[in-house]
């Protein structure tokens, strides 16, 4: 009987601490699927107005990149389903590659226009403040203090 009691006892507190967990996890999707905005903000001091036009700035970059993200999916799954298609060429293989070659590219385009965008409603302050930061996740770390590197 004691054993019972035990286990109940154990099974409700295994229980309870899942249903915490799931909730910590599930409570706040907004910052754990995009915590990029919120540290930018905080990071670089936005004013009201500066965190209004941010957040136009930051909804059209997520359209922009799902779509991208969509249609590199939808080619890869195109890619491997051709694995055992024996009618399937190099010229198609070289085709498809490329076609998810350039999505990369807009990609990277995407996100170097995004961070132009955000620095153009930046104050001069806020523009070396955000420049640290982009050369210091670049390279995995904090930029030392003093100017920026010069453009080449």
């Amino acid at each position: 009987m004691k054993k019972n009691i035990l286990l109940t006892v154990l099974l409700v507190f295994l229980m309870v601490m899942n249903a915490v967990l799931l909730f910590l996890i599930l409570d706040k999707p907004d910052e754990k699927r995009r915590p990029p905005r919120k540290f930018i903000t905080a990071e670089l001091g936005f004013s009201e107005a500066q965190q209004i036009e941010f957040a136009e700035i930051d909804r059209e970059h997520h359209r922009a990149m799902r779509r991208l993200d969509r249609h590199s999916r939808d080619l890869k799954e195109l890619l491997f389903s051709k694995l055992d298609d024996t009618s399937f060429h190099q010229n198609e293989l070289d085709s498809i590659t490329g076609l998810i070659g350039q999505l990369s590219e807009d990609r990277e385009r995407e996100v170097f226009s995004y961070f132009r965008k955000v620095s153009k409603i930046c104050n001069e302050k806020q523009k070396l403040k955000l420049e640290r930061m982009l050369f210091g996740a670049l390279k995995h770390g904090p930029r030392p203090e003093g100017p920026p590197p010069p453009h080449r």
